[in-house]
């Protein structure tokens, strides 16, 4: 006799209702507790570089075409970085918000929600449980390590190359099991967005390869491998060949290489024992002793582990140990300079690399007993998962603004001299003048060879009207980047801030050697030309004035100043016509350039022109009502056109704003 069902009894929860409740709380649980970065400031390293001193280029998406022949930060040469497809989607994100973080920060939040659903769906293609998945996923999507790459606005770079690979692999697995050529295209496509992502990306077919060599279950057969080695070449020399037309770097051997790997080897331990235990999380992280014997301690533990399962697929374990060495040791082969004052390793890089230890754990997960049910599974890790969102939610601050970035590096590494330089450079333009003091001498009793620091207490005391110990400042700095290349960052702006403080100091004959030591390091910086043609037309040579800032408007084409200040160089030698056409332009480019509506209605009364001169003038004082040489040349142009009541009205307005070279005044 049949039993009749109860009426409240609950409906069993299906395999497609289970789904979306995975799916759910893959979304919803990162999306909570990562929802407050979309609130957070820039970090103002790395991340203004790209976006703010850019803005004006990446603000138009007709200069999409810059993004492929530039480097990462928009530079035509500089850096070893060919990065397009992260530069395209900041100029996405800036037609939507513009130059506010926000829109750059919720991308980073959209795309790590986004590959915590692939990564559920991958860790399924490698016939990992669903219920492992879902619990991989999720600890994956509040994993601490992961909260580098979504709160750092330049995080995009492993959050996109992350997206594309996981996608890579998922359409590489779909083609070999159905052979479709639609799934053949598709991966063609992302793997040529990983590439254009990362140059890491260049790993990836020996991770495809492995993944059918270790876990196919058919023998590989060559001619359904030969399509995708021709497709991975053909991208790969299209990359070479366009990355290679815009990095012109050659690589330091003590920057990149293997000096820089044998140095970056901790960076193995660590990253792989922070995964278990993340402590000591930094945003400009250092190798520290603890961190590397606790990191070397879980791997020979977990090894352990390891080989006393019985029965394991094997193959996919070894593909685990694989991703995660392919995406950890190419970053490896890099080191900046100062590292050990600096950052050694970078944390938001390990975000990669633990997909590899999920896809071992997933397989170990597989072969526990089957008294292990999901719920008892969910019980016992429910504790890391509350654990590690506290972490996580904690650690996510340190990236809300520039300070708490850089107190993140110095707390965990006092002597971390970089953290402090760059976090004396925030208190600096935050009017915080004696805080950024103590930073930058402390940055350089840690590292007394940093030119940088040097060079911020310059500006510090420029700012501060003393000219002799700016000057003194910027000559340090100027003497490490010189006597010490491989320790130093060589800096153009402290050649043109010294030599301005020369100049400053009316010392024009040592300003001018400044500069020429300058124009030998950094022969095409505009600026250098510019205080050279400064110094030349106080010394009344006006020719080679102009000689010079041709230099710097051949080089820097868009510069009001330049223009302006070539205008007034051609004034004195009364080459009037060429004057009046670079003061034109000078105002075209900028249409509140005081200084040229002063000096072109000057210009204007050697030329006779006397209603425009007064023009001139009136723009002048509508910018600055206080300018008593408005004043008073207007009252020059009044009296040349028979309006000497207006004349003396406008003297007496410029000898009441100081102006002492008016004429004699009728009472």
């Amino acid at each position: 006799m049949k039993s009749k069902k109860k009426k409240n009894q609950p409906e069993p929860v299906t395999k497609k209702n289970k789904l979306k409740i995975y799916l759910s709380l893959l979304i919803l649980i990162p999306l909570v507790l990562y929802f407050r970065v979309v609130d957070f400031q820039f970090t103002k390293f790395d991340d203004t570089d790209i976006i703010i001193r850019h803005y004006d280029t990446i603000k138009d998406l007709k200069n999409i075409n810059q993004a492929f022949n530039h480097d990462f930060y928009m530079d035509t040469t500089g850096t070893v970085y060919y990065r397009p497809i992260p530069v395209v989607s900041f100029m996405i994100d800036a037609q939507i918000g513009g130059e506010e973080p926000w829109i750059y920060h919720l991308t980073n939040l959209i795309l790590h929600i986004t590959i915590v659903i692939v990564l559920f769906f991958f860790l399924q293609k490698l016939r990992i449980k669903q219920e492992i998945a879902f619990l991989l996923s999720l600890l994956f999507s509040l994993h601490p390590l992961s909260t580098n790459a979504i709160a750092w606005v330049p995080g995009r770079v492993e959050l996109l190359f992350g997206l594309f690979s996981l996608l890579c692999f998922i359409t590489f697995i779909e083609y070999s099991n159905s052979h479709k050529r639609s799934w053949f295209f598709l991966h063609s496509f992302v793997f040529l967005l990983a590439l254009y992502s990362k140059e890491t990306a260049v790993a990836l077919p020996i991770l495809f390869l492995s993944l059918l060599y270790f876990t196919s279950k058919e023998k590989i057969k060559l001619k359904e491998i030969i399509p995708f080695l021709a497709v991975w070449s053909i991208i790969g020399l299209l990359y070479y060949y366009m990355r290679h037309n815009v990095i012109k770097v050659n690589p330091d051997p003590e920057l990149s290489g293997t000096i820089p790997f044998i140095k970056n080897l901790p960076a193995i331990p660590i990253t792989f024992g922070k995964f278990f235990i993340p402590y000591n999380l930094s945003t400009l992280p250092l190798f520290d002793t603890p961190s590397l014997v606790l990191g070397i301690i879980l791997i020979i533990a977990f090894a352990a582990i390891i080989i006393k399962f019985n029965k394991l697929e094997w193959g996919t374990v070894i593909l685990g140990v694989i991703w995660f060495m392919a995406f950890t040791i190419p970053p490896m082969l890099a080191r900046v300079y100062l590292a050990e004052f600096n950052f050694e390793y970078s944390e938001f890089r390990a975000y990669l690399p633990a997909i590899g230890i999920l896809i071992i754990l997933g397989i170990l997960a597989n072969e526990l007993p089957k008294s292990f049910s999901f719920n008892k599974i969910l019980k016992m890790t429910l504790p890391v998962f509350l654990i590690f969102g506290i972490i996580t939610y904690t650690h996510s601050a340190v990236y809300s603004d520039p300070v708490s970035f850089t107190n993140s590096a110095i707390n965990a590494s006092p002597n971390n001299a970089f953290a402090l330089n760059l976090r004396g450079y925030n208190y600096l333009f935050s009017d915080n003048g004696e805080q950024a003091l103590s930073d930058f001498e402390n940055a350089i009793k840690i590292c007394p060879l940093y030119s940088t620091p040097y060079n911020n207490l310059g500006i510090l005391y420029r700012a501060a009207g003393d000219d002799y110990k700016a000057e003194y400042y910027f000559s340090q700095a100027i003497k490490h980047d010189t006597l010490y290349p491989k320790r130093s960052f060589l800096m153009n702006n402290a050649f043109i801030s010294l030599s301005a403080e020369k100049i400053s100091l009316k010392k024009y004959d040592e300003a001018l050697i400044v500069l020429k030591k300058a124009e030998n390091i950094y022969p095409n910086d505009s600026k250098i030309y510019n205080n050279m043609a400064y110094i030349y037309i106080s010394r009344g040579k006006n020719d080679s004035a102009i000689v010079c800032l041709n230099k710097a408007i051949s080089i820097e084409p868009n510069s009001a100043s330049y223009y302006n200040n070539r205008a007034k160089a051609k004034y004195k030698i009364k080459h009037f016509d060429g004057s009046l056409l670079d003061f034109n332009k000078a105002l075209n480019l900028d249409s509140n350039l005081q200084d040229g509506y002063l000096n072109r209605g000057k210009l204007k009364i050697d030329m006779a022109d006397y209603m425009g001169a007064i023009s001139d003038f009136n723009i002048t004082l509508n910018l600055d009502s206080q300018s008593a040489e408005a004043y008073y040349y207007r009252g020059n142009a009044y009296s040349k056109i028979n309006k000497p009541e207006e004349a003396e009205k406008e003297w007496a307005e410029a000898h009441k704003h100081g102006y002492q070279d008016t004429v004699d005044i009728k009472h």
